[in-house]
């Protein structure tokens, strides 16, 4: 849920989602619609679909038991190598760094392999993401009070708050500055609320959907709402019958 979701977004919502799906079985038994409503609210709806997949491939090849090594990790559907990290230092505290944003900045400024202490996994990844989040952030990095500022070598650069600030902006990509409610991305999700609304057993048609979601998707065509269901549902989010659709049992 983390990923790509701010922490306050998720703790009601993992609270909420352990509650309903208490164990990998729970969530492996669930249809895909009903994990689809649980996650609203949470976005990027592909990482649900994606959990549930991990349940039933753990039900069935672990016995139901998440495994602890980096391979078979990686073997689960939708884990690749960062999840595979994260999984081992924050479920098993075993000697593994999961490298987001805020650790690879952190790592790039410092100038040195970041290694956790034995044993000390889950603190270490945990204290260089808040780290990375709160002081040396990408644009403003208030270096002074940074524990790790006497070996930086960020620090050891003239004017190196500016160079940091100027080598970041230059990497910012253009696309991430276009309106999100103009993306495909909103689009989708607009499409998958809609039809987390239904009954279960319920379908819609693609023109009432259409119709449906014209006020929140102004412009947007008959093939266009076509084209995110297409892709909506080569990714198992969603089921069509015909000219009907609803969510993924």
């Amino acid at each position: 849920m983390l990923q790509q979701t701010q922490v306050e977004r998720v703790v009601p919502k993992f609270t909420a989602f352990v509650e309903r799906f208490p164990d990998l079985a729970a969530l492996a038994r669930a249809s895909t619609a009903d994990v689809l409503r649980a996650w609203k609210g949470l976005g990027y709806n592909t990482r649900a679909v994606r959990l549930k997949r991990v349940a039933e491939t753990v039900i069935e090849r672990f016995g139901g038991t998440m495994p602890s090594d980096s391979a078979a990790l990686r073997g689960l559907p939708g884990i690749g190598p960062y999840t595979a990290s994260a999984i081992r230092a924050f479920a098993f505290d075993l000697d593994d760094l999961p490298v987001d944003t805020n650790v690879r900045r952190i790592a790039e400024r410092f100038g040195a392999e970041l290694s956790p202490p034995r044993g000390k996994a889950h603190d270490w990844a945990s204290a260089l993401m808040d780290l990375g989040a709160t002081v040396c952030t990408a644009r403003t990095p208030t270096c002074l009070v940074c524990p790790l500022h006497v070996e930086c070598k960020a620090m050891s650069e003239p004017r190196s708050g500016r160079a940091i600030n100027r080598k970041h902006k230059r990497g910012r990509n253009a696309a991430s500055e276009l309106p999100f409610k103009s993306s495909a991305r909103y689009a989708r999700g607009r499409v998958i609320d809609r039809l987390r609304e239904l009954a279960p057993g319920e379908r819609i048609s693609l023109l009432d959907l259409h119709r449906d979601l014209s006020a929140v998707l102004p412009g947007r065509s008959a093939e266009d709402l076509g084209s995110f269901v297409a892709a909506l549902e080569r990714d198992g989010l969603i089921a069509r019958d015909g000219d009907a659709v609803a969510l993924s049992d």
